[in-house]
């Protein structure tokens, strides 16, 4: 299988040389990353009943401002009232976690693979993908250096820049945030 996919890296290297320099390798990680964050968010809106979650999200938060409440008032009625409720709340709150965890489940090692690839890509004398128009010098390292014009950033630390950026408007977009 790693034969394969050296293969695959060294064919990519080999046709598509434009793509391991900025400004083309910074297009190329974004739109990797818009397009695994958006399967994953259409896989989520699939495999999961995201309306249900939103529900559960908001009897949890009801439950935390109870709880707060309680613990601030002293109100032993309604301290009996949270320590019954804690159960159910523990419940909805794993089937939750389960939840969420299985499109993640799904689509880890098709991700894996893609990410592997664009690492192999990525590797060996073409380090920085993408120069930011800044000089984040408290960044220089493994997020990248200091060049000429701004901040050369590498591989992953643009890939990472790049998703957490634009995960959570993808999200909101795809209807797919649970957070309230």
């Amino acid at each position: 299988m790693q034969d394969i996919l050296a293969d695959i890296v060294m064919w990519l290297v080999t046709y598509f040389p434009m793509f391991r320099t900025p400004p083309w390798s910074g297009v190329l990680i974004a739109a990797v990353s818009i397009t695994v964050s958006s399967i994953s968010n259409l896989g989520m809106k699939r495999f999961t009943d995201v309306r249900r979650l939103k529900r559960h999200q908001a009897e949890i938060k009801q439950y935390q401002k109870m709880q707060q409440e309680a613990q601030k008032s002293g109100n032993e009625k309604l301290l009996r009232k949270v320590r019954r409720r804690k159960a159910y709340i523990d419940r909805i709150q794993r089937d939750m976690f389960s939840a969420r965890c299985k499109p993640s489940l799904i689509f880890m090692l098709p991700f894996m693979l893609i990410f592997w690839t664009l690492s192999g890509f990525f590797s060996g004398d073409y380090l920085i993908v993408a120069i930011l128009p800044f000089d984040a010098f408290f960044l220089t390292g493994i997020a990248g250096l200091s060049v000429p014009g701004g901040f050369g950033m590498t591989y992953m630390a643009f890939y990472m820049l790049v998703g957490l950026g634009l995960s959570s408007i993808l999200q909101r977009i795809m209807g797919t945030q649970i957070m309230t």
